[in-house]
């Protein structure tokens, strides 16, 4: 996380995915990989953090990055220019997370607004 810290992504994105390799089952590794999604979005890689943002989403559903994980996914969905997908990916959020913090809603209904959904 360190790496984040000094926006290093580059090393950030190598020790998230070495820690998920280490150890997958760790109480942290859906934090992990919310971070690994976080590396790659940083660096523009658009296609890569939204495969390790769905992975998050998926693989760690009850953690507490998921609704991060969800948001992500549907931003790197817009920034790649696939507004349907990105749609759908705030509205699951809206119907996943209802009790989610009023700001991560205002957060989504604002990428909802941006990409025009």
């Amino acid at each position: 996380y360190a790496f984040i810290l000094q926006r290093d992504y580059a090393s950030a994105g190598e020790a998230f995915s070495e820690f998920l390799q280490r150890y997958p089952q760790d109480k942290l590794a859906g934090n992990a990989q919310y971070w690994l999604g976080e590396s790659y979005y940083a660096q523009g890689q658009y296609r890569t953090a939204a495969d390790a943002f769905l992975t998050g989403y998926t693989k760690y559903s009850g953690g507490g990055k998921a609704p991060d994980s969800l948001l992500k996914l549907g931003m790197s969905l817009q920034a790649l220019g696939q507004k349907e997908a990105a749609c759908a990916s705030f509205a699951e959020f809206s119907q996943k997370f209802p009790g989610a913090s009023e700001s991560m809603k205002n957060r989504v209904r604002a990428e909802q607004k941006g990409a025009g959904c």
